[in-house]
């Protein structure tokens, strides 16, 4: 088990007066383990292991990895709170506070998912018409730019 990973999910999951600490419960051994199911997330820890040696003498070193690499904070993040989550002691908080059923969630977890999701509007466009003046007229906008993310105020406006 790495020290410095260990520090990383403490910043992650410091634990309170109900919560334990990531380290109380060993999330960092349990990512690790969840890791070896896939060999991306392998590679993908190893990157972490290697960024957090790099910067071992940074003091929130889980804020600086954010900031300089994203896609992998997310990783080690959703992999962590996996770690966590799963663990039979904050079952039992989960339990005791929502009076949610202590269980795990799944047989085997939510897999960790390495790789940024494709856009849903990245590859085609996804208006379609109805026959309306105004659906014809929103399908030449996204024609025009289909790479475009429409904000709720801006779709509010299709309505005729």
């Amino acid at each position: 088990m790495s020290a410095i990973l260990e520090r990383f999910t403490n910043e992650l999951l410091p634990g309170n007066g109900h919560w334990p600490s990531a380290s109380e419960i060993q999330v960092s051994s349990t990512m690790q383990k969840f890791a070896e199911r896939d060999s991306q997330q392998q590679v993908m820890l190893a990157q972490l292991l290697d960024f957090l040696e790099m910067h071992n003498e940074t003091a929130a070193v889980a804020a600086a990895l954010e900031m300089k690499d994203p896609d992998l904070f997310s990783f080690a993040k959703v992999l962590a709170f996996e770690a966590y989550y799963t663990s039979p002691k904050v079952r039992d908080v989960i339990a005791q506070r929502s009076r949610y059923a202590n269980r795990p969630p799944q047989p085997a977890g939510f897999q960790v998912v390495p790789h940024a999701v494709t856009p849903w509007n990245q590859d085609a466009i996804l208006w379609r018409s109805d026959g309306t003046e105004r659906s014809e007229i929103v399908l030449k906008m996204q024609q025009k730019d289909p790479n475009k993310t429409w904000t709720v105020e801006e779709i509010r406006q299709w309505q005729p």
